[in-house]
């Protein structure tokens, strides 16, 4: 195998040669956040949403997900370019009847598909030339606390609305993940 150094920056650069705008490697760790998580599954704050409270241990450590992972290749997509003006879909004309908006990360394709092909066929390139190792693609349906593990894949950093925040754009990012056994540089 080549080295971990080489591999990897050989696997950012096919991530943005495929199209997603930002890339890093990050170690699977246990969550620094257990306790916060624990404390507020507790206290019932996940509403109706009974599947954040399900697979906790998995969520709380990925090597609990993926038998022998060693990397995560964590990904981004932009959905919006961060800049203030409005686009004409946000804005009503005057006189005009009132309108839904639809979020601006929910127009266009299922970002969870568009986002997960490409990461399966990321996955399959390198299942291709590292066939020892196994790759398992997340895109926002597993159990997985990704806005963390993009923070420590240099993605950016967590914000105070707890989204991740990518200098000198904003947090108008989708996530993505590819956990693999396969050993990999971590981002700084």
């Amino acid at each position: 195998m080549a080295n971990s150094l080489e591999t990897t920056r050989s696997i950012l650069n096919r991530c943005k040669a495929l199209g997603f705008a930002l890339a890093g490697i990050a170690r699977p760790v246990p969550s620094q956040h257990e306790r916060e998580l624990r404390d507020w599954l507790a206290a019932g704050k996940h509403g109706e949403m009974g599947y954040l409270a399900e697979r906790t241990t998995e969520r709380l450590d990925p090597r609990e997900m993926v038998p022998g992972v060693r990397s995560i290749i964590c990904v981004a997509d932009r959905y919006h370019d961060g800049a203030d003006a409005a686009h004409a879909s946000d804005v009503a004309a005057a006189g005009a009847p009132p309108r839904g908006r639809i979020a601006r990360y929910a127009r266009g394709d299922d970002y969870h598909l568009v986002m997960k092909k490409r990461l399966h066929l990321l996955a399959d390139e390198l299942a291709a030339q590292f066939p020892a190792e196994t790759f398992r693609a997340c895109v926002d349906t597993a159990p997985v606390l990704e806005r963390e593990i993009a923070q420590r894949a240099g993605i950016g950093a967590v914000g105070k609305h707890t989204l991740i925040i990518e200098p000198g754009t904003g947090s108008w990012l989708l996530l993505g993940e590819l956990m693999t056994t396969l050993e990999l540089t971590p981002s700084e």
